[in-house]
């Protein structure tokens, strides 16, 4: 493999965001070679926030107009930093702010979706590389890490790595095109030496080849809820596998209690009268647009986003749910707890609305 070549592509949506200067110093800082990292932030801030702090943070610093719009650049021991300015007031959600940062995309080698508050284990960059590697096979060409990475807490020590895995479990169907999950640990022996298949994406962590940016690019009409259970289904479809890592080396701040929120904040504005953009509304709609989608009315609309190399029935059975029916097979409800399996779709109600699907688990 040729080593010189794996640059990666970091994608980071930030919300007025704190945690964002430290995420990037340690982002390089942890990083075997920082010089390989590309990484584009959509900016969302205030007026109290400033360019000039991450020169504070040991940055440096340059700016430009780029297509009529302002955009900073960030270095930092050779990795680059590319900042897409935005005022807080002209944020459309989560799948908008990562349809930006995306633009930063160069056909870097590969690419790590993040959230804007994470920490990192030392070469974490080389970490993810080789576990790509590892699980890739004539039978997984397309693989993908996916999970909700364990937790930290600004100020508080970070272990030098987490030799433990997490799945993405099915919960249950929650709002229009929602589908709840958790993170339970992977059951499994210990020193599992390798990945585990996954069933559903984070948003928050994923790595990936960088062709991912240009297949399952994010779609700015989602604007928070429905963004995961889109990008599994549409990476599914694309011909990518889903994998959870055996063992983590970056960590995600979860809570974030008294941190701003984009909807949050929206809805104060309109309140106010110094907005017309409903945060809430564009949600309501993205929601309506994923049970259009996925048949939950009736038969699926035909939508662009959904790949040919399977189909959505094909996710279905390899995921264990119906979004028509809005259940699970027993299996699935078993992993939540042994008395919830009677909730289940019943075996017939389940095959008869899905047919086999050659060559899936």
């Amino acid at each position: 493999m040729d080593e010189q070549g794996n640059t990666i592509f970091v994608q980071i949506p930030a919300y007025r965001d704190p945690e964002l200067l430290p995420t990037l110093v340690d982002l390089v800082d942890k990083a075997r070679y920082p010089s390989r990292l590309r990484v584009s932030v959509c900016w969302q801030h205030d007026g109290s926030e400033s360019p000039a702090d991450f020169e504070a943070g040991r940055f440096t610093l340059s700016s430009r107009i780029v297509g009529g719009r302002l955009r900073h650049r960030l270095s930092r021991r050779g990795a680059v930093v590319q900042l897409f300015d935005h005022a807080m007031h002209e944020s459309l959600g989560c799948g908008w702010a990562r349809a930006v940062a995306q633009q930063g995309f160069a056909s870097e080698r590969y690419t790590l979706q993040l959230d804007s508050h994470h920490r990192f284990a030392r070469d974490w960059d080389a970490s993810l590389v080789q576990m790509l590697e590892d699980v890739r096979s004539k039978a997984f060409p397309r693989p993908v890490l996916v999970a909700h990475p364990p937790a930290y807490a600004p100020g508080d020590p970070v272990p030098p790595y987490c030799d433990r895995g997490y799945q993405i479990d099915f919960v249950e169907f929650g709002g229009p095109g929602v589908v709840r999950t958790r993170s339970t640990t992977i059951d499994s022996p210990a020193g599992r030496k390798a990945p585990v298949r996954a069933r559903f994406f984070s948003g928050g962590f994923a790595f990936a080849d960088g062709s991912f940016v240009c297949d399952v690019p994010a779609d700015p009409d989602h604007y928070f809820n429905t963004e995961e259970i889109t990008l599994a289904v549409r990476a599914y479809t694309h011909g990518y596998d889903l994998f959870h890592p055996h063992r983590h080396v970056l960590w995600h701040y979860y809570g974030r209690q008294g941190m701003p929120r984009v909807w949050d904040d929206q809805a104060k504005a309109l309140a106010r009268g110094d907005t017309t953009l409903d945060g809430a509304q564009l949600g309501m709609r993205a929601m309506a647009a994923a049970e259009a989608a996925f048949g939950m009315h009736g038969d699926p609309e035909p939508v662009p986003w959904l790949g040919r190399q399977r189909s959505l029935e094909d996710y279905e059975r390899y995921a264990g749910i119906c979004f028509a029916l809005r259940s699970a097979t027993p299996e699935v409800f078993a992993r939540i707890a042994p008395s919830d399996a009677d909730l289940a779709l019943p075996r017939a109600q389940w095959e008869a609305k899905l047919k086999p699907a050659a060559g899936l688990p």
